[in-house]
This record gives C-alpha cells, sequence and structure tokens, in this order.
C-alpha cells in the first residue's frame, strides 16, 4: 500500500529556503542603513559601510534597491506612510472633531511610547532629514501627507459650515498637523531640554490631550474670526 501523500503544510519548496534567505537579507539591510543613515546622514554613509553592517556582499543593495538612494526611499518611506494613511483614514471616519483630533494625534505620538533602539532611529532620521533634505524622499511622501492634509481640510470645512475650503481652512489643518509632526520628529532634542515630556507612556497620553485641547481652541479662534469677519461686513453692507 503506498504511503499517503504529506500534507500540504509540510511539503518543502526548493525555493523555501532561497525566499527566506533573500528577507532575511533585505530586512539586515534595511535595519543596518536605518542605524547608520540617522547616525551619519546620507552623504556620509557608504554602500560599504552598509553592507559590512548588515554583513551581505556588495551586490546587495543594487540586488534588493537599485542603488543607495533606493535603499534610503525604502527606510524612510515605510513609517511615513503608514502614519499618514492612518491619519487620513480617522479624519476620513466621520467622527466629531475633538474625537477626531485625539485618535490623530495618539496615531503620531504612539511611536514616543516605543523604547526600542530602532523607534529612536527612526525618529531621529526624520529628523534629519527635515533639518538637512536629501531630496530623496520622493513624490511618494508628498501624495501620503496630501491624502492626510485633503481630508483634514474636508473635516474643517463641515465643521466650520462652508461650502469649500479657503486658505485660512488649509492654514488651520497645517497648523494642527505642525504641532504633532513637530513633537514627534524633535523628539531626540526635546528630551534633551524637556525630559520630562517623553517620561513615559502616561506623559505622552497628556500630550495627546493637551494637543487635542490645542486644536479645538485653534478651530474655535477660526470660527470667532470668521464669525466677527461675517458680522462687519454685514454691518458695512447695510451702511
Amino acid at each position: 500500500m503506498n504511503a499517503p501523500d504529506a500534507p500540504l503544510a509540510q511539503t518543502a519548496h526548493p525555493t523555501d529556503g532561497r525566499l527566506a534567505r533573500g528577507l532575511d537579507t533585505r530586512a539586515r539591510l534595511l535595519d543596518a542603513a536605518l542605524r547608520l543613515f540617522a547616525e551619519k546622514g546620507y552623504a556620509q554613509t557608504s554602500t560599504r559601510e552598509i553592507c559590512l553592517a548588515a554583513g551581505v556582499n556588495a551586490a546587495s543593495i543594487h540586488y534588493y534597491f537599485g542603488d543607495k538612494a533606493g535603499l534610503y526611499r525604502a527606510v524612510y518611506l515605510a513609517p511615513i506612510q503608514q502614519l499618514m494613511f492612518a491619519a487620513r483614514a480617522i479624519a476620513e471616519a466621520g467622527e466629531p472633531f475633538g474625537q477626531t483630533m485625539r485618535r490623530t494625534y495618539e496615531a503620531f505620538l504612539a511611536p514616543l511610547k516605543e523604547s526600542d533602539a530602532k523607534t529612536m532611529q527612526i525618529l531621529k532620521l526624520h529628523f534629519r532629514e527635515q533639518a538637512d533634505p536629501t531630496g530623496l524622499s520622493g513624490s511618494e511622501v508628498v501624495a501620503a501627507g496630501r491624502s492626510h492634509f485633503e481630508a483634514l481640510v474636508a473635516l474643517l470645512v463641515r465643521e466650520l459650515g462652508l461650502a469649500a475650503p479657503d486658505d485660512d481652512v488649509r492654514r488651520l489643518a497645517s497648523s494642527l498637523i505642525a504641532i504633532a509632526v513637530d513633537f514627534l520628529t524633535s523628539a531626540d532634542w526635546l528630551r534633551q531640554i524637556a525630559p520630562q515630556l517623553h517620561a513615559g507612556t502616561a506623559a505622552i497620553d497628556r500630550m495627546g490631550e493637551r494637543l487635542t485641547g490645542y486644536a479645538t481652541a485653534l478651530l474655535e479662534h477660526e470660527r470667532s474670526r470668521r464669525a466677527e469677519a461675517a458680522a462687519i461686513g454685514a454691518t458695512g453692507a447695510g451702511a
């Protein structure tokens, strides 16, 4: 009697080992590049250093990423795209303004609750990119940021009862984003001058609460400013 066929899950595929090795090589390159780019910057980091740190051969960067610029984009893009897409989904959920902003700021500040070295390296890299732009982030970052920005603008149009956005709405949207982005990307610097603001999960949660309050105050200021401008306009028209 013939032995039964082996279950599918137990059947080895000849490419399984190569795939696993390839994924490991790619991950090691990303980890090594993140650490070196964050510490030294893009221009000061060589592909040879990255390959040595990752323990892979010199052709690996070309094989997996095309070149050093492609590797940098892979390291830089993934975290910011994930954050922007999550923030857009929150802004589009149709929840009240305060709840939307609270969830948005929780998403922005969540990385600060992680104490592992990789999270700190990501934050340091993003701060470095802002302070000394490489020009390599490409259209993907712009597209991800625009999608969240436009969703937030639409939320403000709804809250303010407008037919369409204007530049003051866009100014407000950019300000609401900026107060969270700055606290996030400046974390390494802020921990040196005001470490208590990053002292554990409770401190980060408190910052999220405060940012939500600041956002609400900014919205109410814009609402009052528009009401005052409309009243002045009506008075002038009736004179």
